[in-house]
């Protein structure tokens, strides 16, 4: 449909265009229509310009192929949900709690980022850190400034035995040590990172390796590997005889209540006669009186 449109206007423009051309070229004599000229032309023919022999129709606008549409500007566009009514972030407390503890935590971390930013080096070599293993300059600044540990990255990912991270749950579970503790940081300084599992939980505090085996088998704590060994296996054997007690208790609570509810089920079972009001007679002329439930039949005497 628009093409058809737009080829009918093409034609319409060369038909005006053919029917004006041979108005300008001559008159009704056949002549060439006479023109006034004034000095101002006559003079600006000698000045080299431009041509101004231009065809009119190549002045003419373009026709507009797109159509109107509207401009909108999205910076200040809100999303609405489709008109319903939505409650904004403004009034959900729970919301504006979530973002205030995420923005906390943040802060947390760009503090001590900040705080063990990469140093600048001095001109003295001699001044320089080095690698407590292959005496390089190029140390991991983040372990140096945070664990006090002069160790490059080479030789951090060669040795994870002693340089790897640990969580503060592995260092409960593992190296059997406490809260406050862990919360030492003179004792046990620890690198925060946000938590992986949830963004409003508390960062993640993670302990050097090294740190946290040299203080738990030191005298302060264990002593030696063995002594935690010990302590471990001991730990076990009571959580073990803790559920062993709360199963036998359960166990207890159970039996208790099928007994009761067998000797429930036994009274509920003991059958009550229930005599029919009328006296009857049987086949041997007694008068009898007859159960509901059971038929039992007792004789009975009138006076």
């Amino acid at each position: 449909m628009n093409q058809h449109r737009l080829l009918a206007k093409a034609r319409f423009r060369e038909q005006t265009q053919g029917s004006a051309r041979p108005s300008e070229e001559s008159n009704n004599n056949g002549k060439r229509p006479i023109r006034n000229s004034n000095s101002q032309s006559n003079t600006s023919q000698g000045i080299a310009g431009p041509s101004k022999t231009t065809n009119a129709s190549a002045l003419k606008p373009l026709p507009n192929l797109i159509g109107k549409f509207v401009d909108y500007d999205l910076t200040t566009m809100k999303n609405s949900k489709g008109g319903f009514l939505h409650d904004s972030e403004e009034d959900d407390a729970r919301a504006l709690k979530q973002r205030k503890q995420i923005e906390e935590l943040k802060k947390q971390r760009m503090k001590q980022a900040a705080q063990y930013a990469n140093p600048t080096k001095s001109m003295n070599p001699a001044d320089h850190p080095k690698c407590r293993m292959c005496g390089t300059i190029e140390l991991d600044f983040q372990l140096f400034k945070v664990f006090g540990v002069p160790i490059c990255p080479g030789c951090r990912n060669e040795n994870p035995d002693k340089f790897s991270l640990l969580t503060k749950t592995e260092c409960k579970e593992d190296y059997l040590l406490t809260d406050p503790e862990l919360k030492d940081t003179e004792l046990l300084p620890h690198l925060l990172k946000a938590n992986p599992h949830q963004s409003t939980y508390s960062n993640m505090m993670l302990y050097l390796r090294e740190q946290v085996e040299a203080y738990a088998f030191s005298d302060k704590k264990w002593g030696s590997a063995e002594n935690l060994d010990v302590e471990f296996e001991r730990r076990e054997v009571e959580k073990r005889k803790k559920k062993n007690k709360k199963f036998e208790d359960r166990l207890k609570d159970l039996r208790k209540k099928t007994r009761s509810n067998v000797w429930h089920r036994r009274q509920e079972e003991v059958h009550q006669h229930d005599f029919v009001d009328g006296l009857t007679t049987n086949d041997d002329g007694v008068q009898v009186q007859k159960c509901k439930g059971c038929g039992l039949e007792t004789e009975c005497e009138t006076f």
